[in-house]
């Protein structure tokens, strides 16, 4: 039997395999950044998984995202609680990603007011979804003190929040090329203040919101994800090792719950010396470190066997089989994959995709 059916601590929670759910925009939300009913379902019917990291969740009215799901009004966290209710009903835990999409996103998905905002007013090419389709990010503007002390207040928000809707703990989104990845890069971050230029003023940011989301929930129910090697939303050509390894060093002093690392993105392989940088910056990692990229059984019970992951995250697999876990141990055929229904859309490519015992 595979060690990804063996337990697993992580944090102050004892995991029941190491097959997680990475978290994954679904784009199903309705107005006002609320759940439908159907992701209480969607949600509950993989809580086979060791654990679930729910999708990117907007801290606030400007973090981006079209019809992505928030969790700063009560609407948004009575909506959550029908989730972590039903999947703690089904035995499962559940953590909530906490986002926001920084420079990748666009003006038509801003409120009044407010404007596309990153750590430096960089553009990138990378398309991001609006509401008549794909579109060229809208150029940002530098954000500035002020906001940046008010972002901050809204992640520690948001994880009050989280809390309170019932989550056994949060993720906080640091990779992507969202917000908080570009305040680390120094590609990305051409500040001249507090937040920009050395590596302990480019993580600053991330340090205060894991620290007020610790203060919240303690250490050991608090995750970071991160994507060093990652070039999604036009990152990752900077001195990645120096100012990551900086960043785990950091990070590996808290005590946290879990890091999760996003090693390689769907449809890609690493070239050899990305995979090195992975592999170097994985010593530095004490903590439980969830490997996530393009895995399957075989390499994802290698990757722990060899001590390279204590846990694996699985995308594309949990979307087209609510019950992976099983399907793993019975060496069973997996569901194929609705890409078309992959974002957005009503319950079809969500909520239908069969069982074994239903095959």
């Amino acid at each position: 039997m595979s060690v990804l059916f063996e337990p697993r601590k992580v944090g102050r929670y004892a995991t029941k395999n190491r097959i997680f759910m990475a978290p994954m925009s679904r784009y199903r939300a309705l107005a006002g950044g609320i759940n439908p009913p159907s992701t209480a379902e969607y949600y509950r019917q993989r809580a086979s998984a060791g654990l679930i990291v729910a999708e990117s969740t907007r801290v606030n009215n400007w973090s981006g995202g079209i019809n992505c799901p928030g969790i700063y009004t009560k609407e948004q966290v009575e909506s959550w609680k029908e989730t972590t209710e039903a999947v703690h009903k089904e035995g499962g835990l559940i953590f909530l990603q906490l986002w926001h999409a920084g420079r990748a996103s666009h003006e038509s998905l801003m409120p009044e007011g407010r404007d596309v905002v990153a750590p430096s007013a960089i553009p990138i090419t990378q398309e991001v979804m609006i509401e008549n389709g794909m579109a060229t990010p809208t150029p940002p503007r530098e954000i500035t003190l002020d906001e940046i002390a008010e972002l901050r207040e809204d992640f520690a928000n948001a994880s009050r929040n989280a809390l309170e809707a019932g989550f056994d703990g949060v993720e906080i989104h640091s990779a992507g090329g969202f917000i908080i990845d570009t305040f680390l890069q120094d590609t990305t971050n051409l500040r001249k203040d507090q937040y920009g230029g050395s590596l302990e003023n480019r993580f600053r940011f991330l340090k205060e919101i894991t620290e007020d989301a610790i203060e919240i929930w303690g250490a050991d129910r608090v995750g970071v994800k991160l994507s060093p090697v990652s070039e999604y939303n036009n990152v990752g050509d900077g001195n990645i090792l120096e100012t990551f390894s900086y960043v785990y060093s950091q990070m590996d002093k808290y005590g946290l719950a879990f890091l999760e690392v996003n090693e390689e993105m769907p449809f890609s392989q690493l070239s050899p010396e990305k995979r090195s940088i992975i592999d170097d910056l994985r010593k530095i990692w004490s903590g439980t470190y969830i490997a996530n990229g393009n895995y399957d059984l075989d390499s994802g019970t290698a990757a722990i066997t060899e001590g390279k992951a204590s846990a694996i995250t699985y995308g594309r697999y949990f979307i087209a089989n609510p019950d992976l876990p099983e399907r793993f141990k019975q060496n069973a055929a997996f569901n194929e994959l609705n890409f078309e229904r992959f974002y957005g859309g009503d319950d079809t490519g969500y909520t239908d995709y069969p069982f074994l015992s239903q095959d």
